[in-house]
């Protein structure tokens, strides 16, 4: 019979930097996810008529929206980068440990990069 632990702290675990990416990565897809809808409905409005267009112009001078587009554009970038990186390993390629940290190091200073510049196109 096996003993089983009593207590498991989630924050004490180390875990591996492309374990790091993988959560993360799934991370970004389920903001995406919900951040999708309310941009969606924004580009319904401003197609509608020439006055949600300018609603939603207007709208999109908010400190609330700004933040929000800035996170679905993180979100979507950083997810797009991790993607690129699981379909190169689905290839067969950077599959030993190194190469996977590699690349996923790779993949957090890419995305980072392009999130900064974006953000700055945003603000």
């Amino acid at each position: 019979m096996t003993k089983q632990p009593l207590f498991l702290n989630l924050l004490k675990i180390r875990l591996p930097i492309t374990a790091k990416a993988s959560i993360t990565h799934r991370i970004a897809a389920v903001g995406v996810f919900f951040l999708i809808f309310p941009f969606m409905g924004a580009v319904l409005i401003a197609v509608s008529s020439p006055d949600g267009f300018s609603y939603i112009q207007e709208l999109g001078n908010s400190i609330f929206v700004k933040t929000l587009l800035n996170l679905f554009i993180a979100g979507l970038t950083y997810h797009y980068i991790a993607g690129l990186r699981h379909l190169i390993m689905d290839f067969g390629f950077w599959e030993t440990f190194k190469a996977g940290s590699l690349s996923a190091y790779g993949t957090f200073l890419v995305s980072g990069s392009l999130i900064i510049y974006f953000s700055t196109l945003i603000w």
